[in-house]
């Protein structure tokens, strides 16, 4: 699977935050912004699903996981959006892999 250049953009961002351990969850408005397209955010939706797609194709965790909505966030529902928890096959998988992202070991990933 080939990412588009914004996607590569997310992506990027993605795996700096768990290289970085910047928190558990990172709302869709700082992975805009972290990845270079602050605003951006209503666009994140078409991106994750190809993302999710990338990280089975190559044996990790579903980045996706842990980017939750400004409002899940503002209202502390760690959760991401609901297409992304229906695409994992409901809430409980959702937090499930949401663990496995915060426990994998992305510099060692990155190392190999």
């Amino acid at each position: 699977m080939e990412l588009t250049p914004f996607q590569i953009d997310i992506l990027r961002a993605l795996l700096r935050t768990r290289m970085d351990h910047d928190g558990q969850f990172v709302t869709q408005n700082d992975l805009a912004a972290l990845a270079g397209h602050p605003g951006k955010e209503k666009k994140l939706g078409g991106a994750m699903e190809d993302l999710a797609t990338w990280c089975r194709e190559h044996g990790l965790p579903d980045l996706t996981a842990v980017v939750i909505p400004q409002e899940n966030a503002d209202e502390n529902l760690m959760l991401p959006d609901e297409a992304t928890i229906e695409r994992l096959g409901g809430r409980a998988v959702a937090q499930a892999e949401a663990a496995r992202v915060r426990d994998f070991d992305w510099a060692g990933w990155r190392d190999s």
